[in-house]
């Protein structure tokens, strides 16, 4: 994606998944004020079309803003965050779903670049999401847990890390209230030398949470419970040369180990995100590549004893970022295909089977980050950001899909 100005491999990959802007600190677009907290609506009062995509507009940026992660509680209820450019570099963004209309969120500011990269909803009123913000006094980023009790949005502080390394949580995962874990990176100069990194809340404080030692450089992108008291966290390692090979860890309610994950001989490989339907079904997805290729994208699944590699449909292309299940079951993924005119697509999988569905032409340039099935409805969300040609900035996509 031509948005980032990467750093290498590694770079490029910590860039997208925390701030993409992360090089444009100083950004020069006025920043408007944030509408109140129940502001203007994000998009035309509608409900999900049956049978197909339906597009929620949304007013143009005139600045880039991006959709990084989306959660559901079901019809009447959905939330979106992700960032947005401003006059000191870059602020939180937060969207609601009322089962009518998208909504703006009014949430604490930040000086600097802030993002925020995960949502997870335990009730209407009960709300987290993490990402990162910026400490200007020594020029590296701190973890941002931010809590919304129904009225308001309100930061829980993280633990502390190391003052000369920056603090990335970039997923979210939950058994419950009061067992909450957010994972992700910390690294040297925002990019440079990443290793994992988790976070635990029990109800009461987030505390850090040892993982097992990887050679190498590493990091975790996507997290989720297994509904047995277990947890999923998947990512990258990466040999001295900087190729990436897939990485899996679990929490079997005492501690973190590494699972072995099968790896594609002479390619660099990546998982961005992992869902599990139960413990023995257990879905990764990401993408693999040559130095010199397109990506393809990768999945993997877990059957209670080992990973295996799983063929996407045929017409799947590029990368897939994320992946979701369903209360049915059905399992949801997401994801682009680089340089096409409608990058984004999703995959659906039902009764054992994967189907490829792309995004409509009216998104055309957007690219899907996120994807969350819709409680009771078969319905699923995806959003990401469009950039349409001729035009500098890029705008959040919402879209729905109904089978």
């Amino acid at each position: 994606m031509a948005r980032t100005a990467p750093t290498g491999r590694k770079g490029r990959l910590l860039r997208r998944a925390v701030v993409l802007a992360l090089a444009c600190a100083a950004a020069t677009a006025a920043a408007p004020p944030l509408p109140a907290a129940d502001g203007t609506p994000a998009g035309p009062a509608a409900a999900p079309a049956a049978g197909g995509w339906r597009g929620w507009r949304t007013p143009p940026a005139v600045r880039n803003q991006e959709l990084r992660a989306v959660a559901a509680l079901g019809p009447d209820a959905a939330w979106a965050v992700g960032y947005e450019d401003s006059a000191a570099g870059g602020a939180p963004l937060v969207e609601r779903f009322d089962g009518r209309s998208w909504r703006r969120l009014q949430v604490p500011g930040h000086r600097g670049t802030g993002s925020l990269e995960a949502v997870l909803p335990f009730g209407p009123s009960d709300v987290w999401a993490v990402g990162s913000r910026s400490d200007p006094a020594v020029g590296e980023d701190r973890g941002l847990a931010l809590h919304w009790d129904g009225r308001g949005w309100r930061e829980v502080p993280l633990p502390a890390g190391p003052a000369d390394r920056s603090s990335h949580p970039l997923a979210l995962a939950g058994a419950g209230p009061h067992d909450l874990w957010a994972v992700g990176a910390t690294a040297h100069d925002r990019t440079t030398a990443p290793r994992p990194l988790v976070h635990h809340w029990d109800g009461r404080a987030w505390q850090t949470v040892p993982t097992p030692g990887t050679e190498g450089d590493a990091l975790l992108l996507g997290a989720a419970t297994d509904g047995a008291g277990g947890v999923w966290a998947v990512g990258a390692a990466y040999d001295p040369d900087g190729t990436a090979r897939p990485l899996a860890e679990h929490w079997d309610g005492t501690a973190w180990r590494i699972v072995d994950v099968p790896r594609p001989e002479g390619r660099s490989t990546t998982l961005e995100s992992v869902a599990a339907v139960a413990p023995d079904d257990v879905w990764a997805v990401g993408s693999t590549t040559t130095d010199d290729g397109p990506p393809h994208p990768y999945l993997l699944h877990w059957d209670g004893t080992a990973w295996r590699p799983a063929e996407p449909p045929a017409e799947a292309e590029g990368q897939l970022h994320a992946v979701a299940a369903g209360p049915d079951g059905t399992v949801w993924a997401a994801g682009e295909q680089p340089g096409a005119d409608i990058p984004g697509f999703v995959l659906r999988r039902r009764d054992g089977a994967w189907t490829y569905h792309p995004a409509a032409p009216s998104a055309a340039g957007a690219s899907f980050f996120s994807v969350a099935p819709v409680p009771g409805t078969g319905t699923a969300w995806a959003v990401g950001s469009t950039q349409p040609r001729l035009e500098d900035t890029w705008r959040p996509v919402i879209g729905s899909y109904t089978p």
